[in-house]
């Protein structure tokens, strides 16, 4: 073996050695939003903390046998590549399960986390029963006083009502419900903010998820503390 051969041979293994390493990300908390039905994209919210910056989000894969889904969060890790501050780094992850019949679903994430779900049956067959307001942020204004911040896409919709769900633990949804009020739909971009108050008092989380549906049948998701509420 000459000297060529044994340098590229070194350089190789450098470079398996300095690659990220993939494994389980290391989640803590899954919230399971209330209101979706068989028509709907149906989605849950998973958080966690990474021990320091070397970590980051890899892939979601979601499996759906029957009854059971089972979610699978994967983490890049280059602690052997880098050096890294030793700062906690927290995580959202917003996992898009699709589309599912109506029933009662047990969710699984990374082995750890387990909750339920219940998908309700859709009264008609179009892609959503509902058409929802294009959300993109949320301004708290008091303990329980929030305004929701997005845009109307044309002026021949408006705001018809914001339903608010409670799961009974760690999720409110919002769902800023829209309807047409003309035939004629010009598009124009137009700044919208919706006010809207959000009862907290039935959840046991200090850490409740605001789960707010979009038009473009995702959703825009805010985690708050109680503990800083003023």
């Amino acid at each position: 073996m000459n000297k060529y051969t044994v340098l590229f041979s070194m350089l190789l293994s450098q470079f398996a050695f300095a690659a990220p390493s993939i494994g389980p990300a290391p989640v803590k908390h899954l919230y399971v939003p209330q209101g979706f039905d068989s028509n709907d994209t149906v989605e849950v919210v998973v958080t966690g903390n990474f021990p320091n910056p070397c970590y980051s989000r890899n892939t979601v894969v979601v499996d759906v046998i029957d009854d059971q889904i089972n979610v699978e969060v994967s983490a890049l890790n280059s602690e052997k590549m880098i050096s890294c501050p030793d700062i906690i780094v927290p995580f959202k992850e917003v996992v898009s399960v699709g589309n599912l019949q109506g029933g009662d679903y047990q969710i699984t994430v990374n082995g750890v986390l387990k909750d339920n779900l219940v998908v309700t049956e859709a009264d008609s067959n179009s892609v959503d029963d509902h058409l929802y307001a294009a959300i993109d942020n949320i301004e708290k204004k008091g303990p329980n006083d929030y305004v929701l911040h997005g845009w109307r896409y044309s002026p021949c919709i408006e705001l018809d009502r914001i339903d608010v769900l409670s799961n009974g633990k760690d999720t409110l949804s919002v769902l800023p419900v829209m309807k047409q009020v003309s035939s004629f739909c010009p598009m124009k971009m137009i700044p919208v903010s919706y006010p809207v108050k959000l009862n907290f008092g039935e959840l046991k989380s200090q850490d409740p998820l605001i789960y707010i549906r979009t038009m473009d049948g995702k959703s825009f998701n805010s985690i708050i503390h109680l503990g800083d509420r003023r």
